[in-house]
């Protein structure tokens, strides 16, 4: 009997590890103290199958004024994270992250979603993968953002509890006590364990 609601992950399965940068994961503006406390369990996901592991960056806009739209208010009001302010070093991966991201499998965004990334959908939808496993920061912004935009396009979808942190632990909390089970028959929150045990090995 299968340990996940649905059944075992498949093969094909691929983790999406959203956002693990130095920008969220160090002092500043968008600290994420809790983030570091799920580096460990993002690095076993991704140790497990490298080969199936991409990895998403969230890149700030260089100034308030090179936004679009209601990002420019946004990023008036974040001025700190502009590249023009904090640098680009900032938005590389966390360091015991990076050594998985291999070539081709760092996607860069503009907005929340993983899937407005350049080629991110088409090279998703190319893989046809059994499920989607997302983790990463923030549970209730690009997480949440990316994990239901895979919903609306029909992907399977699970969320491994320990492998998900936000700056704001009520809205962390709100997503995995009520947001997510919203739509639990197309999101499935687990385990690590769970996860790694029904992970189909090569």
């Amino acid at each position: 009997m299968s340990r996940l609601p649905f059944g075992p992950l498949g093969d094909s399965a691929l983790v999406v590890c959203v956002d693990m940068q130095r920008i969220f994961l160090e002092p500043g503006d968008w600290f994420c103290p809790t983030g570091l406390e799920i580096v460990p369990a993002i690095r076993s996901l991704v140790a497990a199958r490298p080969d199936r592991s991409w990895f998403t960056r969230f890149i700030t806009a260089r100034t308030p004024e090179a936004a679009t739209g209601t990002w420019q208010r946004y990023y008036r009001h974040w001025t700190g994270v502009t590249q023009e302010a904090a640098g680009a070093d900032v938005l590389d991966l966390h360091e015991d992250l990076a050594p998985y991201a291999g070539p081709g499998r760092i996607f860069d965004k503009w907005t929340h979603d993983a899937f407005d990334s350049d080629g991110f959908a088409a090279a998703v939808a190319g893989l046809q993968p059994s499920a989607l496993v997302f983790c990463g920061v923030e549970t209730d912004v690009c997480v949440l953002a990316s994990v239901l935009s895979a919903v609306d396009l029909g992907y399977r979808v699970i969320v491994p509890r320990e492998a998900v942190a936000s700056s704001d632990m009520a809205g962390h909390r709100a997503c995995l006590d009520a947001v997510y089970p919203r739509f639990d028959q197309q999101v499935e929150l687990a385990s690590l364990d769970d996860i790694l045990a029904e992970w189909t090995t090569p």
